[in-house]
């Protein structure tokens, strides 16, 4: 005879789905951009060349080591340290002036008050 857990905490919501695919999705953006600067004549408000293109790869390795954090928390179903890897993203994208690394960060940080969220979060197994 097998039980079966009927508490939703259990399963991982859509929306921390959703938090995890917009971050890896900029990770990957991210190194877009860098290839377009280094090998493209690829040029967004004034940044261009081999310069811009160092920026966006210390920019994507910044989102890299965030992401990792991000997994870690989820996976200790830590909240506190999601928000704040999510906080530290949203200040990696600050020297880039990646607007769209804004926009992420701040709807992973809003989607992280939803209730499924931190009711996944609130769960304790046994």
């Amino acid at each position: 005879m097998s039980t079966v857990d009927i508490n939703p905490g259990f399963a991982k919501p859509i929306t921390l789905r959703v938090i995890f695919i917009l971050n890896a999705l900029k990770i990957f953006l991210t190194f877009g951009f860098f290839v377009a600067f280094k090998y493209g004549d690829f040029v967004v408000q004034g940044l261009e060349g081999d310069s811009a293109a160092s920026l966006m790869l210390y920019t994507m390795f910044g989102y890299i080591a965030a992401f990792a954090v991000m997994v870690f928390s989820i996976l200790r179903r830590n909240i506190l340290g999601l928000r704040i890897a999510i906080a530290v993203d949203f200040l990696i994208s600050i020297p880039a002036k990646a607007f769209i690394g804004f926009v992420v960060a701040l709807i992973a940080m809003a989607l992280t008050f939803t209730k499924p969220v931190t009711d996944y979060f609130g769960y304790k197994s046994g």
